[in-house]
């Protein structure tokens, strides 16, 4: 028995531990959302089991508050998980909590009887987590973490299952005089001590792998137009390189007459104008291997099997950055580009593409700009036309 108490004061201790950690996480990096969330969820789990330990057996309304706090750190902890993708909690999940708290309070006039209620706790707390685990199940699970977290919500909800089932054929409800003597106290908070100690792991991993990703992103992203940057590029011509993808065409686009818009309305103009196309291309190409490469300078890599639309795809590039429109001192301003393209022509490399294309961007600037020029052609046409 005294074992059994340690451990009952040890859980609670564990959690809190959990919610330490994921706080500590919360406050170094304010962009983990997740660990602010989780950080809470294991305080409010740790109290709730304190609560339930040291209450006397026959006080309902502790009992209650028991409850409400086990029932909240569910919610708490699937908003953790959910958080990780910037989705909003299902509103079944938070719905399903409210109204059970509501209909298990001591004083509801249609609470279930006690041994009713052992079993709808269980299906309660199952009930919430089924709309976050369907959700996740739908999602396009490409990463081993994503399927970690599908994998631990699937156990969870399979614990409550289990514990609805075993509680219908042993309800418990005599009261024992004492929280240690009680087969369903035990069973319950074990169970809910190896859940949450299995989905404070994945959640603290989950946290720790999303923040190593985000730097990565961040180490191959611009800064201003939220496009690749060189070392994005490099690593596709790599990844070309070992076989992970082929790429078959190389546009690039070069601004026309950039220099004077800083010169003219200042640098700040100037970003807006950059970031401005950069939101034209990824409409235009799609957000694949589109890369800043210099300062006006953009060049998109092309998979192998769109390359039978890549004169379609310069000459969108150039029609949608035509077609934007600014406020303010830009309002008169219209932008405009010149776009060179090539395909990749057999075993040749990415770079030897992109010098190819480079150069009928500078055919076209030759030639008048605002133009779409292909490598192979000879000349080039205006606006949206492509060299014959």
């Amino acid at each position: 028995m005294a074992d059994l108490r340690l451990f009952f004061f040890m859980v609670p201790g564990m959690f809190v531990l959990f919610g330490i950690l994921l706080g500590a996480l919360a406050v170094a990096d304010r962009k983990m959302v997740s660990a602010r969330w989780g950080a809470v969820a294991f305080f409010v789990a740790g109290a709730g089991i304190l609560l339930d330990a040291l209450r006397p057996v026959d006080n309902d309304w502790l009992r209650h508050a028991a409850l409400v706090a086990h029932l909240a750190s569910v919610g708490l902890i699937l908003k953790a998980f959910v958080a990780r993708r910037d989705r909003l909690l299902p509103v079944a999940t938070p719905a399903i909590g409210v109204v059970a708290a509501i209909l298990f309070m001591p004083s509801s006039p249609v609470g279930p009887s006690a041994e009713v209620r052992l079993v709808l706790v269980q299906l309660v707390a199952l009930a919430m987590i089924v709309p976050v685990l369907k959700w996740k199940t739908e999602w396009k699970l490409g990463t081993l973490v994503d399927r970690l977290v599908v994998v631990a919500l699937a156990l969870a909800a399979l614990s409550y299952a289990i514990r609805g089932l075993l509680f219908t054929i042993n309800p418990d409800v005599d009261h024992p005089a004492n929280f240690f003597d009680s087969f369903y106290n035990i069973t319950f908070h074990v169970a809910s001590a190896l859940i949450g100690f299995m989905l404070g792991l994945v959640l603290l991993v989950a946290i720790g792998i999303d923040a190593i990703r985000r730097e990565s992103r961040a180490s191959t992203t611009d800064a201003l137009t939220g496009l690749g940057n060189r070392r994005a590029l490099d690593r596709a011509i790599g990844a070309d390189e070992r076989g992970r993808w082929r790429c078959g065409g190389v546009i690039a686009l070069d601004l026309d007459h950039f220099k004077d818009v800083n010169d003219r309305f200042g640098h700040e103009a100037g970003d807006e104008v950059l970031r401005a196309v950069a939101r034209a291309l990824r409409g235009a190409i799609g957000d694949r291997r589109i890369t800043r490469f210099g300062g006006e300078e953009f060049i998109v890599l092309l998979e192998e099997e769109r390359c039978d639309r890549i004169d379609q795809l310069a000459t969108r590039a150039l029609d949608v950055i035509r077609e934007l429109q600014f406020e303010g001192a830009l309002a008169g301003y219209r932008a405009s580009a010149c776009v060179g393209y090539a395909r990749r022509e057999g075993d040749a490399s990415i770079e030897e593409a992109m010098r190819r294309a480079d150069q009928a961007v500078y055919r076209g600037k030759e030639n008048g700009r605002g133009k779409v020029v292909s490598a192979d052609a000879p000349r080039a046409l205006q606006g949206s036309g492509v060299a014959a």
